[in-house]
């Protein structure tokens, strides 16, 4: 079962280019590009997936950080790609939930 901790930003992006900036922050790459199922891979096995808004709707945008090994390893999965997103990409994040 993966355990999901989900991090709010406001960004004016569509998932192809999310999914782009993440891979690139985290030195990855996306999995699954050019499909529905896109990700970006992390070294523990975890994944990252993004969810637009749906029918034109503004941000935020959804980024899941999804980890088997348990909730709070999703949470500090989570908390390390907001803080590389908000201190690298410039990405105004709002908070996580788990």
């Amino acid at each position: 079962m993966d355990h999901v901790a989900t991090i709010v930003a406001d960004v004016h992006l569509t998932k192809p280019e999310a999914l782009t900036v993440i891979a690139a922050t985290l030195d990855a790459e996306v999995v699954g590009a050019h499909t529905a199922h896109a990700f970006v891979a992390l070294p523990n096995g975890g994944r990252v997936e993004v969810e637009i808004p749906k029918f034109g709707e503004a941000p935020p945008l959804a980024v899941d950080v999804y980890d088997s090994r348990g909730d709070a390893e999703a949470l500090a999965a989570a908390q390390r790609l907001l803080e590389l997103l908000a201190g690298t990409a410039g990405w105004p994040v709002h908070h996580l939930h788990e």
